[in-house]
């Protein structure tokens, strides 16, 4: 009997160490169990932010996609606002000279105005000069004739005499 009790009691030993263990393992399991629930959630929590860093990421490409965009179309645009500056600078250019050789053209015009009136007045004078003189000439005609007629009457009436 004492064999058995020995036995019984280090069975009980056996059986208290082992229930000691098994709280042990169980604590640890709870442990681990509670950490592993923890990293669980950590997992999804860090998996919903790659989530939000990778919808960021993407909106942050699409931005930058179209900032570069925006940028060939400044450039373009700045390329064509060159372009058409120095368009309009040719054109002012042209509009310079055009200016000038229209003013010079005016002016040309003018001049040549003056002398057309200072001719057409020459010839005006000229024209009643020409008339005078017909007139003169007529008159000079007539005494020639008269003169002639004279002449001849007096070479008559000489020649009868």
């Amino acid at each position: 009997m004492d064999k058995l009790r020995d036995k019984i009691n280090s069975l009980r030993a056996e059986a208290e160490a082992a229930n000691g263990r098994a709280d042990t393992a169980e604590d640890a399991l709870k442990k681990f169990s509670n950490l592993q629930t923890e990293r669980e959630q950590e997992l999804v929590s860090l998996q919903n932010r790659i989530a939000l860093l990778e919808a960021e990421a993407d909106r942050r490409d699409a931005q930058l996609s179209e900032a570069k965009q925006l940028q060939k179309d400044s450039e373009a645009t700045l390329n064509q606002s060159d372009v058409l500056v120095r368009k309009v600078d040719t054109l002012e250019d042209k509009l310079d000279s055009t200016e000038t050789q229209l003013r010079d053209a005016l002016e040309n015009a003018r001049r040549l105005d003056l002398e057309n009136e200072k001719l057409q007045r020459t010839i005006l004078q000229n024209e009643k000069d020409k008339e005078r003189l017909e007139l003169k000439y007529e008159n000079l005609l007539k005494d020639f004739a008269e003169a002639k007629d004279e002449l001849e009457r007096t070479l008559n009436s000489l020649s009868d005499l």
